[in-house]
């Protein structure tokens, strides 16, 4: 007896691939370090530091919430077979 239907399984972990990888893709910077930020960042690092780990971890957290939500509520109509 399985809780959840093989199809939603392989689903959600599509999801959670995509989502990571998306939001990854969307951390990454598009330009150089300029001047003032090194600057910053000499001064006092902390910040610097606390805003890369966000952008390091918060890519696979919003992957988990996708493959929770379709474990939770199902495959989502637009992503079925057809």
């Amino acid at each position: 007896m399985t809780l959840v239907p093989p199809s939603t399984i392989i689903a959600a972990k599509r999801a959670f691939l995509r989502t990571t990888a998306q939001a990854y893709a969307a951390t990454i910077p598009t330009g150089g370090v300029s001047a003032v930020v090194l600057a910053q960042f000499a001064a006092d690092p902390w910040p610097f530091v606390w805003v890369g780990l966000a952008a390091l971890l918060s890519p696979p957290l919003s992957g988990v919430s996708a493959y929770l939500n379709i474990l939770g509520a199902g495959i989502p109509e637009d992503y079925q077979a057809r």
